[in-house]
C-alpha cells in the first residue's frame, strides 16, 4: 500500500488540507477540502480561538474523509524564526544537547520560551580555520505552537509534525520550471529563486538555492489590509470588500462601478506590502554570502491582485511570475473538477509542500519539526509501550499454548493452588509500590509548595525588556534601565520600573509615554523630569527619566509552567 500524507493549512480565513499518496512516480493528489473560519479565528498566523479553529477542522476531516488524523501541519508568523548558523563541528547528539547555549545569541526569543530544532547542511571552515557546521536552525515561541496543537486536540487530531510554511513553498516550488517552459538551470547560471507567498494576513518571503532555504521571513501583513483599504474606500463591511477584492483577481470590473473602484484602492494598499518585500530582500541581498535574484515566484490567495506581479517586478529589477503547485502531483479522484483546482492553486502551495515532507525518507534521516519535545517525548514512549506489549501478548500466546498442552497433565487443585501464590506475590507487589507512590506524593507536594514560594511575583524581565524593545521610538534610546519585583506581589503591583533615556527632542519624550503606556505589562507610567543639553556635535539633545509600576500581566509564567509541568 502506498505512504500517505496529509498537510494542513491553519490560515487567516479558512483551514485546508490535502492528502498525497506516494509512489513510484510523482505523488498523486487523492483528497482537497477547505472550510472557511469566522474571523478573528487566526489573527497574523496565530491560532487565538482554538475552539473555534476545532470546529471547522472537525467539519473539515468529516466532509473530505482524509484517511488519518494525524497531518502535518504548518506555521509562519512573527514568532516563528528560521535562519542559517555556524556552530562548532560536534556529534549531532551533543549539538543537540548543547543547541540552547550555542544559538541563545542569534534567537530573539527566551531560551525558556522557544522551541528549536535544526538540520546540519554541511561542513564548513571558520573564519580561523577551524572546522564547524552550517545548521539550519528553527525557533518558535512555545505558547503559540501550544494554541495552534489546542484546536488539534480539540479535533481531536495529533499534528504528526509541525512544520514552517516557508520551508513548504521551497518544497512545493523549487522545482516549478515546466509551466515556465525552462530547463533546470546549472548551479549559479541563472541567479537564486525567491517564493512570495502572499496570504490574507501573513506574507511569507523565501529565497532559496535548489531547494536550501538561504532566507526566510514571515511579514504580518497581506491581502486583509487591501480588503481594509477597500472597505474603508467604500464605506462598506469586511465581507463585502473582500468580495470586491476577490472579483477583481477575475477580471470581472467590467460594467459594475464598485469592482472598478476597488481596482483604483488597490495600488495605494499595495505600496506598503511590496515596499515590506523589497526591504526584506534588499537586505538579504546586502550579505556577502547572497547570490543574485533570478526570478520570483508568487503563491498565495492574494498574489492574482491586479498589477502586483508588474509591479514587483519592476521594484525588484526580475521577472516575477505565478507558480503552479499543481504542476508537481498527480491528479487523483478527488471529488473536484479541474476547473475549480486550478482556481484553488494559490492557495493550495502550502498543503501541498506540507503533505510532501511526509514522503517516505531513509534510515537515520530525519526532518525538521516544532513539535514539543515534551509532546515527541511520550509519543516515543507510547510507540515502545506499544512494542513491549506486542512482546507480552506474543508471549503470553506462547504461555498459554504451553499451559493447554500441559493441561491434562496436572490436577486442578495443584493449578488453583499456583493462580493464588501468584495473586499473593502480585498483591504484596502493589501494596509495596503503592507505599512508595504514597510518599513520593508528599514529597511532591512538599516540592510544589516551595517552588509556588519561591516563584510567586516574578517578574519576566528579558520579555519585559523585549516588549519595551518592541514599541520603543527610533528616535529614543536607553541610558539606563532599573527594575524591582514587588516585596508583597499579592496586594500590590508587580513591582516598578525606572528608565533613564535620551532623545531629539520633547516629541521623542511624548512618543515614549504612548508607545510604552501602550504595553499591558506597565501602567501608571509618568516621565517625572526632561531637560535638554547638548550633543558633542552641538545638536541639542532631551535627557529625561521615566518610572512606572508593573502589572500582573508583567510577572513570568515560570510557576504556572511548572506546575503544568507537575501535572
Amino acid at each position: 500500500m502506498a505512504a500517505r500524507a496529509i498537510g494542513l493549512d491553519v490560515g487567516t480565513h479558512a483551514v485546508r488540507a490535502v492528502e498525497l499518496a506516494f509512489g513510484k512516480g510523482r505523488p498523486v493528489l487523492q483528497r482537497v477540502g477547505q472550510v472557511a473560519l469566522p474571523p478573528g479565528a487566526v489573527i497574523a498566523g496565530e491560532v487565538v480561538d482554538p475552539p473555534a479553529v476545532a470546529d471547522a477542522l472537525r467539519r473539515l476531516w468529516r466532509e473530505v474523509g482524509f484517511s488519518s488524523k494525524a497531518p502535518i501541519v504548518g506555521v509562519a508568523n512573527q514568532r516563528v524564526v528560521a535562519r542559517l548558523a555556524e556552530v562548532p563541528n560536534m556529534p549531532e547528539e551533543e549539538l543537540r544537547s548543547s543547541l540552547r547555549f550555542q544559538v541563545q545569541d542569534l534567537i530573539p526569543i527566551p531560551m525558556d520560551d522557544a522551541i528549536l530544532d535544526f538540520q546540519i547542511v554541511e561542513e564548513v571552515t571558520g573564519p580561523e580555520g577551524q572546522d564547524q557546521l552550517r545548521i539550519l536552525l528553527v525557533a518558535a515561541h512555545k505558547d503559540m505552537v501550544r494554541s495552534l496543537l489546542a484546536a488539534l486536540d480539540g479535533a481531536g487530531l495529533s499534528a504528526a509534525r509541525i512544520d514552517l510554511i516557508p520551508f513548504a513553498l521551497v518544497r512545493a516550488l523549487h522545482d516549478d520550471l515546466a509551466d515556465l517552459g525552462e530547463e533546470p538551470p546549472q548551479p549559479g547560471a541563472r541567479g537564486a529563486d525567491a517564493i512570495i507567498g502572499i496570504g490574507a494576513g501573513v506574507t511569507n518571503v523565501v529565497v532559496h538555492d535548489r531547494g536550501l532555504p538561504r532566507f526566510v521571513r514571515s511579514l504580518s501583513t497581506g491581502g486583509n489590509a487591501i480588503t481594509d483599504a477597500i472597505a474603508t474606500d467604500q464605506g462598506i463591511e469586511p465581507d463585502e470588500a473582500e468580495d470586491l477584492k476577490r472579483r477583481t483577481t477575475d477580471g470581472g470590473s467590467s460594467g459594475d462601478e464598485a469592482v472598478a473602484r476597488a481596482e483604483r484602492s488597490i495600488p495605494a494598499a499595495l505600496r506598503p506590502i511590496l515596499e515590506e518585500i523589497r526591504g526584506s530582500l534588499d537586505f538579504h541581498l546586502s550579505q556577502s554570502e547572497a547570490e543574485r535574484l533570478g526570478r520570483v515566484l508568487l503563491t498565495g490567495g492574494s498574489s492574482r491582485l491586479p498589477g502586483l506581479a508588474d509591479r514587483l517586478s519592476g521594484l525588484l529589477g526580475v521577472p516575477v511570475v505565478h507558480a503552479d503547485a499543481l504542476s508537481l502531483v498527480e491528479l487523483g479522484e478527488t471529488g473536484l473538477d479541474d476547473e475549480v483546482l486550478d482556481r484553488s492553486a494559490e492557495v493550495l502551495a502550502v498543503p501541498i509542500g506540507l503533505a510532501l515532507s511526509g514522503e517516505p525518507i531513509g534510515r537515520g534521516e530525519r526532518r525538521i519539526t516544532l513539535l514539543p519535545p515534551e509532546i515527541a517525548a511520550v509519543r516515543a514512549e507510547r510507540r515502545q509501550l506499544t512494542y513491549v506489549g506486542a512482546g507480552v501478548a506474543a508471549l503470553a500466546a506462547l504461555l498459554l499454548a504451553v499451559y493447554l498442552l500441559r493441561q491434562g497433565q496436572v490436577s486442578d487443585a495443584e493449578a488453583a493452588a499456583d493462580a493464588e501464590e501468584a495473586r499473593t506475590v502480585e498483591l504484596q507487589q502493589e501494596i509495596a509500590s503503592l507505599q512508595d507512590i504514597a510518599a513520593l506524593e508528599v514529597e511532591i507536594a512538599d516540592r510544589r509548595a516551595g517552588v509556588t514560594a519561591a516563584l510567586a511575583g516574578d517578574v519576566a524581565w528579558t520579555r519585559l525588556l523585549q516588549e519595551v524593545a518592541t514599541v520603543l521610538p527610533n528616535d529614543v534610546w536607553l541610558i539606563s534601565f532599573q527594575g524591582a519585583a514587588a516585596a508583597d506581589p499579592v496586594t500590590g503591583a508587580a513591582g516598578t520600573v525606572s528608565v533613564s533615556a535620551m532623545g531629539f527632542d520633547q516629541t521623542s519624550t511624548a512618543r515614549w509615554l504612548l508607545r510604552v503606556s501602550e504595553l499591558r505589562s506597565i501602567s501608571g507610567l509618568w516621565v517625572p523630569s526632561s531637560t535638554k543639553s547638548p550633543a558633542t556635535s552641538g545638536q541639542e539633545l532631551v535627557t529625561f527619566s521615566s518610572s512606572a509600576s508593573l502589572t500582573k500581566a508583567a510577572e513570568s509564567d515560570r510557576l504556572a509552567r511548572y506546575l503544568d509541568d507537575d501535572q
